[in-house]
């Protein structure tokens, strides 16, 4: 039996995503901005601070890793915006 991957199992693996200019995580950071889960499908909604930030394809890719590897979860898809006015 497979375990479902839950919100809860998602923001911890998130956790571990840190931010190399802020040195702080991306949920602390708050760029984490929604989460849909359909069975072993995610969907994370993103905002950066800057659309000029240097490491935001690097974010990115660590933030798909990271919930790649909660168990339950096959496919990942994040999307990306900037906070306005930035």
């Amino acid at each position: 039996m497979n375990a479902r991957p839950t919100e809860e199992k998602i923001y911890q693996a998130l956790r571990k995503v840190i931010d190399p200019e802020l040195r702080h995580n991306v949920v602390d950071l708050g760029f984490i901005q929604d989460i849909d889960i359909m069975d072993d499908y995610v969907h994370l909604d993103i905002q950066l601070t800057s659309p000029y930030c240097p490491f935001a394809d690097s974010i990115v890719a660590m933030i798909k890793q990271a919930v790649e590897g909660v168990e339950g979860v096959k496919r990942v898809e994040v999307e990306r915006a900037c906070l306005k006015g930035a």
